[in-house]
């Protein structure tokens, strides 16, 4: 078998129970606080970030300039690397895209990029089920076959305390719906088959936020077994994160076959703002 590599990249919270044997390189996004940049998972961590970053602040990303990320290509050239699955943020929230497929052109490697049409846990969902497949030995081919059936048994939610960051970033999608009418109200996010941030739900006050995600993730799941992880921005939104395990684990607990918990990335959470919570399952 050819060797094989796997390229993804910043926004990806991959779950805390993933683990492949192949190399895993990541493409990593650049974070902007109060005008200070990051290169997000390299020269800033989750917890150096959540320590600096706040709501008051002016938190932006950009993807990363063309020659960091033709570097990470050439240096699995160099590892003898012949094959490489890439998986990427949605192409509709970002112009990493352009710069990606000029990059990859000027490389002698087999690229096979997929826009996850996710972010955070969502991607890290889905990235983890096309590695495992890539391992075992896949082809492009068959991999483009799975990747929609692997993409709808996944199911994204998320929370903020408010949308100005999605609105300033121009992540806001098709939740633009939404804005003015907040007012003690709390939005239940996705993202949706398009790529594009796109509305739930939206109900009054933190407890019914977490009961209406509940809910989703009982009816996607119908009875069948799941793969389950949380996530979180600042401390405070580790408590609503939690409170969603504990509901989950009581309505489905014996459906749960692995679950994670992990902080979301400073890429994620500058789209967002910090002020972030939320969940990802897969249905088995």
């Amino acid at each position: 078998m050819k060797k094989r590599a796997v390229v993804i990249d910043s926004l990806a919270d991959m779950p805390p129970y993933f683990e492949t044997m192949l190399p895993v390189k990541i493409v990593h996004f650049k974070v902007y606080i109060d005008g200070k940049e990051y290169s997000d998972g390299k020269t800033i961590s989750k917890e150096d970030y959540y320590k600096l970053a706040t709501k008051t602040m002016d938190l932006r990303t950009s993807y990363p300039p063309p020659e960091e990320t033709l570097n990470i290509y050439r240096e699995l050239e160099e590892e003898g690397v012949e094959e490489v699955l890439a998986l990427h943020l949605p192409e509709k929230m970002s112009g990493f895209w352009q710069s990606f497929k000029k990059v990859v052109d000027k490389v002698k490697l087999k690229v096979k990029a997929f826009d996850v049409r996710s972010v955070s846990v969502g991607s890290g969902m889905v990235n983890t089920k096309m590695i495992e497949l890539f391992e075992k030995g896949a082809s492009f081919e068959e991999l483009e076959k799975k990747f929609w059936d692997i993409r709808k048994r996944m199911l994204l939610q998320f929370s903020v305390s408010s949308l100005k960051f999605l609105i300033k970033n121009g992540r806001i999608g098709k939740a633009k719906g939404l804005i003015g009418t907040l007012m003690n109200i709390l939005p239940v996010l996705t993202v949706d088959d398009e790529g594009e941030v796109s509305p739930l739900g939206k109900v009054r006050g933190k407890r019914r936020v977490i009961d209406k995600m509940v809910k989703n993730i009982i009816d996607f799941a119908s009875g069948r077994s799941i793969e389950f992880v949380i996530g979180w921005g600042t401390d405070e939104m580790k408590e609503r994160a939690m409170s969603i395990k504990e509901k989950v684990f009581e309505a489905l607990g014996n459906k749960v076959v692995k679950f994670g918990e992990i902080r979301v990335s400073p890429t994620v959470a500058s789209h967002t703002g910090p002020d972030v919570f939320g969940c990802s399952i897969y249905v088995l």
